[in-house]
């Protein structure tokens, strides 16, 4: 049988290794004397390089063997921040922290300054077997104030809010603040120095679930004093995510949660937490899932303005709050998506992602009007692409027995004849409480210049769409995120969209544990990809780092008394329901899904039969960094996806 030819553009498309070096990010972005600095990333040198953007310019700060990489967690971020003139990072190589005078350091354009590095970092800490993130700058007592992660030799990571010293006989050692929770992480520092709020919990909780919002005093030496926990409503506000505490200009606490179903602002008022005053925006939520330490989605104008990043139906918006009103902020373009937001004087600046082009750095004049759409502009990046861009279409699909809709982002190949049916490829992504936006990605557009449709789904348990669709996964991951994407491949098919006899589905990590249980599930797949996926959740369970290692007692239940559960949904022992093809990507290096569950998934397909492809990386760990390996991935699944629709 023959299925319908893939649709392929007239122009050259996109190759792999052009797509993988077209990926770029930028995360932690700060201001110093008036100019942006911040992280960026780049695949075609797998580094984080710590950068000043000046006008389409990305100036490098640090000598090419560092790169800005905390792995707390193992997710990381807050890799660095400003401390004056110095900027203290956390070195990716040694999980070190390292000082850099910003003022010195750095490389033009044409390369090395004359003479080489004008300034070289200098070590600040030498803490064996200690990872750090999350830094923050104590000016008044020339410290830093962290989070540490300490790894024994044996037993469970051991994790800490210290302060580290800047200079004198104690300098760079780490000293605890706080100790005894689990987790910690967003240390803020009120304006005067006198107060210290954070973020804590306890297993089997994530940050996303159920945390504890703490307010200390600090001594004149900075020490902790008179910690107590904030609640909503005194004593009696059951599971909150917390997120974000932050001292406002005049010193007043502010923090999101997610008590009313969606994370909005709360600012404190006498000894409780209160909602900001006014009606917040309709299904609108002010952080996202804290996968990963430094998220930055508000801030105050020096008139004492906030300035909000809202998430809504998986697009973003600047806001401002005006007393007891919301307003949009406007800004004169139209990103998908914003991040990393930063305010400084009259300026602020933010990573903006788009569906047409690719990130970059808005800026924006905060002094201007309001009104004034000309405040607005790219520092750098945001660059449109030479060739036509498939554009996401926002969609939703009807979930089985009428339980409401899951949504989408869809992308068609340019130029495809509407009435014709197209290869799909549906994308499950990580998490799973992560979320996936309407953004332009090289990986993307490979698929669609070479003629296949993608599926992005936000599949119940996404963040964005407020608690209750976060929570919907509650003990149902394996069913729910699996009814969600055949929903979606099905309504495709029913729209005339999808060729029923090629459509297939890829995920990493959380998202291959969907994809691998969808093919052990449906029959409308006709083969998938597996990328660094979970196949055995009770042997993750066991095996995997101290953040995530409780996770599945709520995606499944207690690993002892509900063990049949993990063999119904462990696609390692559901391995004989699978009869189509599957390739497999996996990072030899990887700590959180080891190697050892896709060579033992791929084993028992092999053992019934079924068609594998494996490939493993061993540089690699969770996610892959290195061009030549993610070019090879892309290059790798599309000849996998050809051969089954050629042999069809």
């Amino acid at each position: 049988m023959n299925v319908t030819p893939v649709y392929s553009p007239a122009a050259e498309p996109l190759s792999a290794e052009a797509a993988v070096a077209a990926i770029h990010d930028y995360s932690g972005l700060r201001f110093h004397q008036g100019q942006l600095l911040g992280v960026s990333f780049d695949a075609a040198s797998g580094r984080n390089r710590l950068c000043r953007f000046v006008e389409g310019t990305a100036v490098s700060l640090l000598p090419e063997r560092f790169s800005v990489r905390s792995r707390v967690h193992e997710y990381g971020g807050g890799a660095w921040c400003l401390a004056g003139d110095r900027a203290c990072f956390v070195n990716d190589k040694d999980q070190q922290i390292w000082q850099l005078d910003v003022t010195l350091g750095g490389m033009n354009a044409q390369g090395l300054r004359a003479g080489g590095w004008a300034c070289e970092p200098l070590r600040l800490t030498r803490a064996e077997q200690t990872r750090f993130a999350d830094l923050q700058f104590d000016a008044d007592r020339a410290r830093l104030i962290a989070i540490s992660e300490t790894h024994p030799a044996a037993g469970e990571a051991i994790n800490r809010l210290v302060s580290i010293a800047l200079s004198g006989a104690s300098q760079g050692q780490a000293i605890t603040l706080a100790e005894g929770a689990d987790f910690y992480s967003s240390p803020a520092l009120s304006p005067d120095g006198r107060q210290l709020a954070w973020i804590e919990w306890d297993h089997p909780h994530q940050p996303w679930l159920d945390t504890r919002l703490m307010l200390a005093q600090l001594d004149e030496q900075g020490r902790v004093q008179q910690v107590r926990r904030l609640h909503i409503i005194a004593g009696a506000d059951g599971a909150i995510a917390w997120a974000q505490p932050r001292f406002a200009p005049d010193g007043r606490l502010h923090a999101v949660a997610d008590a009313d179903n969606w994370w909005r602002l709360h600012v404190l008022a006498g000894t409780d937490m209160q909602p900001l005053p006014g009606e917040p925006p309709a299904a609108t939520e002010f952080t996202t899932a804290p996968w990963q330490f430094g998220l930055s989605t508000y801030g105050w104008t020096p008139r004492g303005e906030l300035i909000a990043i809202g998430q809504c139906e998986g697009y973003s918006r600047l806001w401002r709050h005006h007393g007891t009103t919301w307003l949009p902020f406007e800004l004169g373009v139209m990103p998908s998506r914003l991040h990393a937001l930063v305010c400084a004087d009259e300026q602020l600046a933010c990573v903006a992602e788009f569906g047409d082009r690719l990130p970059g750095l808005l800026h924006v004049d905060t002094g201007l009007a309001a009104d004034d759409l000309h405040q607005c502009r790219l520092l750098h990046g945001g660059t449109r692409p030479d060739f036509a861009v498939s554009l996401p279409l926002s969609q939703s699909a009807n979930l089985p027995d009428s339980e409401g809709r899951v949504p989408y982002f869809l992308y068609r190949p340019q130029g495809a004849p509407a009435d014709q049916r197209l290869p799909l490829v549906i994308w499950t992504h990580g998490g799973p409480t992560a979320s996936t936006a309407p953004v332009f990605r090289p990986a993307i557009q490979f698929w669609t210049q070479r003629g296949f449709m993608i599926a992005d789904v936000n599949y119940r348990g996404s963040t964005g769409y407020g608690r209750d669709y976060r929570l919907a996964l509650a003990g149902r991951w394996g069913i729910t995120d699996v009814d969600d994407v055949q929903a979606v491949a099905r309504s495709l098919i029913d729209q005339g969209l999808a060729d029923p006899r090629a459509v297939f589905i890829r995920g990493n990590s959380a998202g291959g544990f969907t994809t691998l249980n969808a093919l052990c599930h449906s029959e409308l797949f006709s083969g998938g990809a597996s990328l660094y996926g979970v196949s055995d959740p009770a042997r993750l369970n066991a095996l995997t780092h101290k953040f995530e290692s409780r996770y599945l007692y709520w995606l499944i239940g207690d690993p002892e008394c509900d063990a049949a559960r993990y063999r119904q949904r462990a696609p390692l022992q559901q391995a004989h329901r699978i009869r189509v093809p599957v390739i497999f990507f996996q990072g030899e290096q990887d700590r959180v899904v080891l190697p050892e569950q896709t060579r033992a998934m791929a084993a028992a397909l092999s053992a019934k039969g079924v068609p594998v492809e494996t490939h493993y990386f061993a540089e690699e760990a969770h996610g892959f960094r290195q061009p030549a390996n993610q070019a090879a991935v892309l290059k790798r699944e599309l000849a996998f996806y050809r051969h089954i629709i050629a042999m069809a």
